[in-house]
């Protein structure tokens, strides 16, 4: 569903997800010792990375899936040209739960560059850096 919902919003970009149809497949690279659940790029100008991860109800809080933001965020941060979106799907029913975690996480680090958004399974969230609003929709 997270791979779909980004292949309309950005028809241009390759998406690669974790899910193989068939053995051989190619799959996300690992990014930091973990391999997110998808990875899309345009490698034309300006280059364009999306790094996504997806999360059941209870994978929210643990130490697992903040080590994965950081390692996925850092990645993004660390680019030396054009941007990069980090996205965390979840559910709606913790949605709310996981607009924290990111909002702690990761909006000092959010940039004209970085972008970090949530995508409940219906809408984008953005994140907003210090001092904007925290959340708008997209």
């Amino acid at each position: 569903m997270t791979a779909r919902a980004i292949r309309q919003r950005a028809p241009g970009l390759r998406v690669t997800t974790d899910v193989s149809a068939t053995p051989g497949d190619v799959v996300p690279p690992q990014i930091g010792g973990y391999r997110p659940d998808i990875v899309a790029r345009c490698q034309t100008q300006p280059l364009r990375l999306v790094i996504a991860e997806a999360k059941t109800d209870g994978d929210v809080y643990n130490q697992h899936t903040r080590h994965q933001i950081d390692a996925f965020v850092g990645h993004l941060a660390a680019m030396p040209r054009g941007d990069g979106t980090f996205v965390l799907a979840v559910s709606g029913r913790v949605a709310d739960d996981a607009r924290a975690v990111l909002r702690f996480a990761c909006r000092d680090r959010v940039s004209c560059r970085l972008r970090v958004t949530l995508f409940d399974g219906l809408d984008f969230w953005t994140l907003g850096p210090p001092g904007a609003p925290p959340w708008r929709l997209c």
